[in-house]
């Protein structure tokens, strides 16, 4: 944690503001101490990644994905038609982001064809409208309400310690799932198709267990990702483990999508 303190004519100032002002308010400061929290996070980056982020909503991720060294390119959802992205080695969707743009749908057909020509899609979650015939290459199930883990210490159970989403370029650890904040999961698919590869298990105390947290499926010669996972919370936060897994997201490819090795629900 790094602490700002200004003096002046024998006084110690420690806090700061943020301004809000519109036309049709009176100006309001939103007062909080002058300090910002770094982390340092032992992470492993391919040189390779060249990553493509299209923003969804309440979306901080990009910023956190430049921090740690990876090259990346936001893509607004409507440049999308007219955007080549065969430069990029992973497109990554932000958090509802299919929720809020219709363009973004409109262009999904050609978000699953840079995966069949050998790239890797990394979806972060959605809500009921990831169920919907064609939002992702192979049907889920999402119920009302939503499967979810607001406990942001909950037991994650490893049920494919072999997936290489686990193993590389980070190799995730017990540590990785320490320090999460606000929550682990939210709108988990109840049930998903065979073809995708799951690697964890976790729930809420009391509830059923549900391994929906990350779903990995080969398509054509690439790789689609799902994952219900809070790392839009984690990265801004500053969350190492976090990090760390969501960089071997980016880096998932056919071998993360083999097949799976746990039974898959039906």
């Amino acid at each position: 944690m790094i602490s700002a303190v200004a003096e002046s004519e024998g006084k110690r100032y420690t806090e700061g503001y943020t301004l809000v002002e519109y036309d049709h308010i009176r100006p309001q400061r939103l007062y909080r101490d002058a300090r910002i929290e770094l982390s340092a996070v032992d992470v492993q980056v391919p040189t390779t990644l060249n990553v493509a982020y299209v923003p969804g909503v309440g979306d901080n991720v990009a910023p956190m994905l430049e921090q740690l060294g990876i090259p990346m390119t936001v893509v607004e959802p409507e440049k999308l038609a007219s955007i080549n992205l065969s430069r990029f080695t992973t497109i990554v969707i932000g958090p509802r982001a299919y929720e809020s743009s219709p363009a973004l749908v409109a262009a999904n057909p050609k978000l699953f064809e840079f995966a069949r020509a050998g790239g890797t899609l990394v979806v972060q979650y959605g809500q009921f409208e990831m169920a919907n015939p064609g939002m992702m290459p192979y049907p889920i199930t999402i119920v009302r309400p939503a499967d979810r883990v607001t406990e942001e210490n909950a037991a994650v159970r490893v049920i494919d310690p072999s997936s290489p989403v686990l193993n590389g370029p980070n190799r995730i650890g017990p540590s990785d799932w320490d320090g999460w904040v606000q929550e682990r999961s939210l709108y988990m698919p109840r049930t998903h198709d065979a073809r995708y590869r799951t690697m964890l298990s976790m729930n809420d105390t009391g509830e059923q267990p549900n391994d929906g947290a990350i779903l990995v499926a080969p398509l054509g010669a690439g790789t689609y990702v799902y994952t219900t996972l809070a790392l839009f919370r984690q990265l801004p936060a500053g969350v190492p483990g976090g990090a760390r897994l969501f960089v071997n997201l980016l880096s998932a490819d056919q071998r993360s999508a083999g097949t799976p090795t746990a039974a898959p629900k039906p």
